[in-house]
């Protein structure tokens, strides 16, 4: 994936301490109380630092002394963090392959700082935007922080991750585009309240980020492409937002047309046959070419505009976060209003014939969108070069004990798409197909 800037969290991402966010509330809410100020006024302190805001607004007392408790508080905090296990060689991962590393906290500049020069940290770092550093209203989960980032790299949102554990930090990243990653487990140094977000990707720990982020680096896009020139220049335009050319893999099966030409154009990878191979000979020649590259995840991806890249994504989150080997974009188990009956009907008549010989029933057996991983791509031997490799990749995977799942996906059908794929002609010759290599 073309990732150019990781923007972290640092309480509960990178760092932890003994002493949690309640404590620092309840001892925040003593020192209020001792100023005189009402329990009412005071509240639940959620969030901390805007609660400050509104008891100076209501007080007239001076914010900047109100917030040196907490500034004080999250100091004393910060002289007892420590660094989870795996950061250090995550943020070492991430320079090593050139990409810019940005903190956004919501803690004070002073308690930041600290925590930085004291895990010797700091020298990662290509800038760090503190709760000081933006006004009031742009701290996160408002997406102040972040654009100020954006904003100094001048980088693409597709090609920036957000790395934090919290909704705090999820919201910022899914109003400005950018891609999320969720750590989950680590209790010490998260806020005393929560908020629910859908992250894209998500781990446990930070270990496990180092582990999704080898993956993601490693993504390598394979497109069949066959006569598709009205088509392919917008398909490459949506996937190059989140992969850089030369991991977009454009196999292009002895068209007849400028598919060659406008893909060229782009600047991704085109490998062609001389003649027309079918489906099956363009999906080996990519994925051959993709391990022979180093690929940890490869994703397949038809060029007639019927996939989303949105959901491209969404079918590599299993893969990517070591849940699955394979994944398959059902089409049937997600928006299938534009899905023409007999689309739908030949594809329930295939996924049967798929099940008896994977003896594993896969919804849309048809579906050109997937994610597999190095070693279940590995274990594929494919010998249909035309439909009827899409049933024999999922029976290979099952036959070879890859984990599948399936992930919803929308159907996208223009008029140029419905003329495209299988019909009924063609699952007749995938079944007959599929019966003779059993047969072998």
């Amino acid at each position: 994936m073309d990732i150019q800037l990781v923007v972290f969290d640092l309480d509960g991402t990178l760092v932890g301490a003994p002493m949690d966010f309640a404590e620092v509330k309840e001892r925040l809410r003593e020192r209020l109380e001792k100023e005189g100020i009402s329990k009412e006024l005071i509240g639940d302190l959620t969030p901390m630092y805007e609660t400050l805001l509104k008891i100076s607004q209501n007080t007239g007392m001076d914010f900047e002394y109100l917030h040196s408790f907490l500034v004080e508080l999250e100091v004393e905090r910060a002289k007892d963090s420590y660094l989870f296990e795996g950061s250090r060689e995550l943020l070492e991962l991430l320079k090593e392959n050139g990409i810019k590393l940005a903190l956004m906290t919501r803690s004070s500049r002073k308690a930041t700082e600290y925590v930085l020069k004291k895990h010797g940290i700091e020298e990662f770092f290509d800038l760090v935007v503190t709760r000081d550093d933006v006004p009031p209203e742009d701290v996160k989960p408002n997406p102040g922080h972040l654009k100020t980032i954006l904003e100094h790299f001048n980088v693409p949102p597709t090609k920036v991750v957000v790395v934090g554990d919290h909704g705090y930090d999820l919201l910022p990243a899914k109003e400005l585009r950018c891609l999320s990653v969720l750590i989950t487990s680590n209790e010490s140094g998260r806020m005393s309240f929560k908020i629910e977000e859908d992250a894209n990707f998500e781990v446990m720990n930070v270990k496990e980020a180092i582990e999704l982020f080898k993956r993601l680096l490693k993504t390598y896009v394979v497109v069949p492409a066959y006569n598709e020139e009205k088509t392919i220049g917008n398909v490459l335009r949506d996937l190059l937002q989140y992969f850089k050319g030369e991991e977009i893999v454009v196999v292009n099966d002895g068209s007849r047309d400028k598919t060659r030409e406008v893909a060229q154009e782009k600047g991704v990878v085109v490998l062609t046959h001389l003649v027309n191979r079918g489906l099956g000979g363009a999906l080996g020649t990519g994925i051959r070419y993709a391990l022979l590259k180093g690929a940890e995840l490869i994703l397949t991806f038809d060029a007639d505009g019927q996939h989303l890249v949105d959901d491209a994504l969404r079918v590599m989150k299993p893969v990517a976060e070591g849940k699955a080997d394979f994944a398959v974009g059902s089409r049937l188990k997600g928006d299938v209003s534009e899905m023409p009956f007999v689309k739908r009907f030949g594809n329930f008549v295939l996924d049967f014939i798929t099940a008896v010989f994977a003896k594993k029933y896969v919804s849309d057996s048809q579906s050109g969108l997937r994610c597999l991983n190095r070693e279940c791509a590995s274990k594929i031997k494919i010998t249909c070069d035309r439909y009827a490799v899409s049933s024999e990749i999922i029976i290979e995977a099952s036959k070879n004990g890859c984990r599948i799942v399936e992930v919803p996906i929308k159907a996208v059908y223009t008029e140029y798409s419905k003329k495209k794929g299988t019909n009924i002609l063609e699952g007749v010759k995938i079944a007959f197909n599929l019966l003779l290599d059993r047969m072998r």
